[in-house]
């Protein structure tokens, strides 16, 4: 049974010099490794007396390939192109080259993003962490190598954009600890933290033991202080205690009780304290590992294996002993700890996840406690799947790739809903709703056409812009960071000048409101935006006037504050993918109507229906896309002569499928014309054949 497994190991063991690919490892090698996964789950069910699902036809497997790889519907053209092809190896070659699609990558960003909590507009270490995270996808990072340089992150964004994951959960080290464990090894200990697991082995001594490995973390810019300090000790023409250095301890202990000394000294720290504003907020992108900060028991502790306020020294979990590790590799032995392929936990947890990506329920029921899971039906089947994650040494698209090729991924969807936290019976993928950017995409293809390769540039461009800021910065001398600290303080007075003077106003809009003095209320609406256009106004004067006089000044600006300034999307937001843009989305918004991710907890993402949903649908601004004039859609049906032709492009373009004999005689009269054809999409929009995968 694992002969096949064998082969795919034998060939992976050459050396390689770089991730592997799908243009390095040969199909067949993939297909022998799908066709073992088919053998043990046909196996096991034989024994069980189930029977698998019958194989789809060409029109369902099209859609469903689409939504499940790349996350979003083909294009007439590319359905009708699938559909009249007589190769017999169409189906592999579709598998192939969609994976090797930039739509992969956005789909498989998207799981990312959900999974993992991902803030962009957090700070700028959310905008560091997007740009590094996409970047990962897209040149197929292995994953333990992803995870290994998330955990192992310290120092400043600018050059360790990976820190994101931490600085995610600034100050909240504990939470962290609780997410990364159930990120990466698929373990609830959240309860844990405040006593003793109620359902599994793990005490809060353990909890806090592990937590400990990062119990040093401080998150402060060790830099800025330097940089501050030396610019001081420039402009005094000397360096910072060199003359301290020369005098003995006497001596020096002499000079300290020197009122003249005290005063230098004072006059010091507030220099030190004046300047410190230019790098106040890289305190909230940098991170620090102090060697003599220790993680201690909480005052409440009450268990007889420690006292409250007792410093803990780290060790694993699941009984592996740590030994003797120095402070300073702690961060490095916990980063290497998950992601290690000997973690009994971590292979198993990826690759039931993506067991679920694929096929909608995860072999192991539940994908987020894995220790309180119901256990899989198929034993057998979860121990090769780990076997071929490490086959492939963690590249996720050659494991995806597997998945996609097997013939379960070609059986017809099981009915049956699964029970939550149940084991369930792979007679085939779970029929499953789209989620909200395989809806959301999907228009954009129909009003658009295939954009996948569309990129939203501003956000790579916002992040080099600080990080060529913040370069500026570090090597300013000490009379440009006086001039940078006196523009930070003439922006901080406008500013407080610009909220007293909306604060008095708005005030006086209150009460006008209440008082329904509506005359006023227009007044004093004109004098608000008269306000804020002033302001801005003046600000875009100040700046050209500062970049014309020292340029330097506009070039760090970037670097100075708290938020990351991110341009206008280098594409209208209707013409690209879901994942180009800024996660999560705003409420309101579409993909926060339809279940996306609030990036509040690891994958909050879900696919309910509402009642608003099906209204959105009817009415709202993205199927409003589809009977513009210019889109590519309405552009299309427009130019359609007969009932039949618009009938096959809505079939095509909608179901990725031709109309069967009885669907042409039910729904020709009601494409006669452009305008009623129009009518029909909207409603085939809220069907459920359009909005579930078959």
């Amino acid at each position: 049974m694992k002969a096949l497994l064998l082969t795919l190991f034998s060939f992976l063991l050459l050396p390689t010099t770089s991730p592997i690919s799908a243009k390095t490892l040969p199909l067949e090698i993939i297909l022998n490794s799908a066709r073992e996964l088919d053998a043990a789950l046909i196996t096991a069910q034989k024994k069980q007396s189930i029977e698998p699902k019958p194989l789809i036809d060409d029109a369902t497997f099209l859609r469903r390939s689409f939504l499940n790889i790349i996350g979003r519907l083909p294009t007439h053209q590319e359905a009708r192109s699938f559909l009249e092809n007589q190769e017999l190896d169409k189906r592999r070659h579709l598998i192939d080259s969609l994976i090797t699609s930039p739509g992969f990558d956005s789909r498989l960003f998207n799981f990312w993003t959900d999974l993992l909590r991902l803030k962009t507009k957090l700070d700028h270490h959310g905008l560091a962490w997007h740009v590094w995270l996409r970047k990962a996808v897209e040149q197929n990072m292995p994953y333990d190598e992803m995870v290994y340089q998330m955990l192992s992150a310290t120092g400043h964004i600018s050059e360790n954009p990976a820190l994101g994951y931490y600085l995610r959960d600034r100050g909240m080290l504990l939470d962290n600890v609780s997410n990364t464990v159930q990120i990466f090894l698929g373990q609830q200990i959240g309860c844990a933290q405040c006593h003793d697991h109620p359902f599994d082995d793990t005490t809060q001594m353990e909890y806090y033991q592990l937590a400990a490995f990062l119990g040093g973390s401080e998150y402060r810019f060790k830099e800025g202080r330097e940089k501050i300090l030396q610019s001081i000790a420039t402009s005094n023409k000397q360096q910072p205690g060199k003359h301290l250095a020369k005098l003995s301890p006497r001596e020096r202990r002499a000079l300290r009780k020197k009122e003249s000394f005290k005063r230098a000294q004072k006059l010091k720290k507030a220099e030190i304290r004046n300047l410190g504003s230019i790098f106040r907020f890289h305190n909230r992108n940098a991170l620090a590992d102090s060697p003599q900060k220790k993680l201690k028991l909480p005052s409440d502790y009450a268990y007889e294996d420690g006292q409250a306020g007792q410093a803990i020294l780290p060790n694993f979990l699941f009984g592996e002993e740590t030994g003797e590790i120095p402070p300073a590799q702690r961060r490095d032995s916990f980063a290497r700890w998950i992601s290690s392929p000997s973690n009994p936990y971590f292979t198993k947890t990826i690759s039931n996840r993506l067991w679920k990506y694929v096929f909608g329920y995860g072999l192991i029921p539940d994908t987020e406690d894995l220790s309180n899971s119901a256990e899989t039906h198929y034993p057998e089947l979860a121990t090769l799947l780990e076997q071929a994650m490490q086959a492939v040494k963690y590249d996720l698209k050659e494991f995806l790739r597997i998945l996609y090729h097997t013939q379960l991924f070609q059986r017809e969807v099981t009915l049956a809903e699964p029970s939550p936290g149940f084991a369930f019976h792979f007679t085939g993928p779970v029929l499953r709703r789209l989620n909200a950017q395989e809806i959301r995409d999907s228009f954009i293809t129909l009003a658009s056409g295939n954009i996948d390769s569309q990129r939203n540039h501003s956000l790579e461009e916002a992040w080099e812009k600080y990080r060529n800021s913040f370069t500026q910065l570090m090597t300013a001398d000490s009379e440009q960071l006086k001039e940078i600290k006196q523009t930070i303080d003439r922006t901080e007075a406008q500013r407080r000048n610009f909220q007293k003077q909306r604060s008095l106003l708005r005030k006086q809009l209150r009460i006008a409101q209440d008082a329904k003095k509506m005359i006023e209320v227009r007044r004093l609406n004109a004098q608000l935006r008269k306000l804020r256009k002033n302001r801005d106004k003046k600000s875009r004067q100040e700046t050209n006037e500062k970049a014309e006089k020292d340029p330097l000044i506009a070039r760090v600006r970037p670097a100075l504050g708290r938020n990351a300034q991110i341009a206008a999307p280098t594409h209208p937001p209707t013409q690209l993918r879901s994942s180009e843009l800024p996660a999560p989305q705003r409420g309101g918004s579409f993909i926060s109507e339809f279940g996306g991710s609030d990036a509040e907890a690891p994958s909050s993402a879900h696919t309910q229906a509402t009642v608003p949903q099906a209204l959105r649908l009817l009415n709202g601004n993205e199927t409003d896309l589809l009977t513009r004039r210019k889109n590519s859609f309405a552009q299309n049906l427009k130019t359609l002569q007969s009932p039949a032709e618009r009938l096959d492009f809505l079939f095509l373009s909608l179901y990725s499928a031709f109309p069967t004999a009885a669907e042409k005689a039910a729904f020709l009269p009601e494409v006669s014309k452009p305008e009623s054809a129009a009518t029909l999409a909207r409603a085939i929009l809220t069907s459920n054949r359009f909005l579930f995968v078959q």
